[in-house]
């Protein structure tokens, strides 16, 4: 009796019409549910991923786990190249920029602390600022104001409380 030939599975006989044909609809489906390829662009994206194939066709041992990740990556960069954009919706003339909400409260605050620190003594009003604005620790305010750790945290400390009642005091509703 004559040994049977098992026939060779699509993707690993050399038929690349056959292994297009058997991976088309996988692949398609990872571009457009896996990544949310427009199905389109997935089209270009699987041809690009089967000419690549075609060049390495010698040197790839599992066809479906070669195309599978070659199309990832392929989707991954289509997105890094494009970038992903969200289309504005119908009504956005009617809506507002949700940065300026509650801008009106924030430009209020930021004139009530500029007048609160105006009320300061120069020394004090100094203090916050390097502290506060300039991010800089006790440590470095002793050195600028030649004086102590101890004290100018002290300062600090103090400056802080009178802006408070400073703010406080501006802010109070009279009746």
């Amino acid at each position: 009796m004559a040994a049977m030939e098992i026939p060779a599975a699509p993707a690993e006989s050399g038929d690349v019409g056959a292994v297009y044909a058997e991976y088309r609809e996988l692949l398609l489906h990872v571009a457009c549910r896996k990544f949310r390829i427009p199905e389109a662009e997935a089209e270009n994206l699987m041809q690009e991923v089967f000419l690549a194939y075609l060049q390495n066709e010698g040197r790839v041992e599992n066809a479906k786990s070669w195309l599978v990740a070659a199309m990832c990556n392929a989707s991954r960069h289509y997105w890094r190249s494009t970038g992903r954009t969200d289309p504005l919706p119908d009504n956005i003339v009617e809506q507002s920029d949700p940065v300026s909400h509650g801008l009106a409260d924030r430009f209020a605050v930021t004139l009530t602390l500029r007048k609160a620190l105006r009320y300061l003594q120069p020394r004090c009003r100094e203090t916050l600022y390097m502290h506060y604005y300039e991010g800089r620790s006790a440590v470095d305010i002793a050195r600028d104001m030649d004086t102590t750790t101890r004290y100018s945290e002290k300062l600090i400390h103090n400056c802080l409380k009178r802006v408070r009642e400073i703010y406080f005091s501006i802010t109070s509703v009279r009746r």
